[in-house]
């Protein structure tokens, strides 16, 4: 270390305690007995497994990595195969909880797991659930019945946008209050539908998707402000049905399915609210899985993998400290 002073221009602090890691990446320290530094950390790693495998299910979006909701969602083949049951996870495990009214597929959800919110789905719903933690009771319907939806958002302040209204794609946003819902002057600048969505009524993001016919996946980011949609910076990868985590300036979007050929993606992206940038892939490739939590603590569970799956998978972004050695 004697020269590390000659190499960065500043010398190696003397701190009594080591700090947070997230405080001492970049840095290099010495506390009485090591040299240490912190590095940046990102990585998938697997969680607890669902008790029923599904794809096509909503989740709380403002749910967290320890405490998310799943709802209903399809096992099939064969078709439709569409259950009504219902999981928390603790961050360790999941558990079954009362049924939703109405089984569907393909629909969004927001809200967190005591204040849930489920909307749209197949076959062309235009139904509205709530959850508060026990039980589900019925809320206002859509005014646009549709599938293959994005969501955003919380059970009070909802938002939903695109989909399929079973003879074409579309662009229509609606926003709730907590017991109806009201469209919004502003439509998706590209209509589609498998667009994945994120954060709240008021700064939400909305990620690729389909613009069918022809089958053709877009990278293309759009940004809603409470009233009208913009262009935002374009994915890396163009997929359809992908899980996303965070908020509109800082999310992650993960898996998925590319065009032609329905083939199934790993990828893992960040958007900062101007860029995407590649992260780890998530290890098990799968179209319409579930996403929750945030950026730094995401959970991708569920999914066609290609059949149904109960896999979990934890993404934590952080620093972790290192101990400085000759080796």
């Amino acid at each position: 270390m004697t020269d590390y002073k000659t190499i960065h221009g500043k010398k190696v602090k003397f701190l009594s305690s080591d700090p947070p890691a997230a405080v001492g990446e970049g840095q290099v320290w010495y506390n009485g007995t090591d040299y240490k530094t912190a590095i940046g950390s990102e990585a998938w790693a697997s969680g607890g497994n669902l008790n029923e495998g599904r794809f096509g299910h909503a989740s709380a979006q403002a749910g967290t990595q320890t405490a998310a909701l799943c709802a209903t969602g399809t096992e099939g083949p064969p078709w439709p195969g569409i259950v009504t049951s219902v999981e928390e996870y603790d961050g360790s495990s999941w558990t079954e909880q009362s049924n939703v009214n109405a089984g569907r597929e393909s629909m969004a959800g927001c809200g967190t797991q005591t204040a849930g919110l489920i909307f749209g789905g197949s076959p062309d719903s235009d139904d509205t659930e709530e959850y508060d933690g026990t039980n589900w009771t019925d809320g206002g319907d859509m005014n646009t019945g549709r599938y293959h939806v994005g969501g955003a958002g919380t059970q009070t302040a909802g938002l939903v946008f695109g989909g399929y209204t079973g003879t074409a794609k579309t662009g229509v946003t609606e926003e709730y209050n907590g017991s109806s819902w009201a469209n919004s002057p502003g439509s998706l600048n590209t209509p589609r539908f498998s667009i994945t969505g994120c954060g709240t009524q008021t700064a939400a993001l909305g990620s690729a998707g389909n613009i069918n016919p022809p089958s053709t996946v877009v990278t293309n980011t759009e940004e809603y402000d409470g009233s009208s949609w913009t262009t935002g910076g374009s994915m890396n990868t163009a997929r359809q049905d992908m899980g996303a985590a965070g908020i509109q300036t800082n999310a992650i979007v993960f898996a998925g399915r590319i065009q032609p050929g329905s083939t199934l993606s790993n990828a893992t992206e960040a958007y900062d609210g101007t860029s995407w940038s590649t992260k780890p892939n998530v290890s098990t490739a799968r179209s319409q899985g579930a996403g929750a939590g945030t950026a730094a603590a995401g959970l991708l569970f569920g999914g066609g993998a290609p059949g149904p799956s109960t896999a979990t998978e934890e993404f934590t972004a952080g620093a972790i400290e290192k101990t400085i050695t000759d080796s």
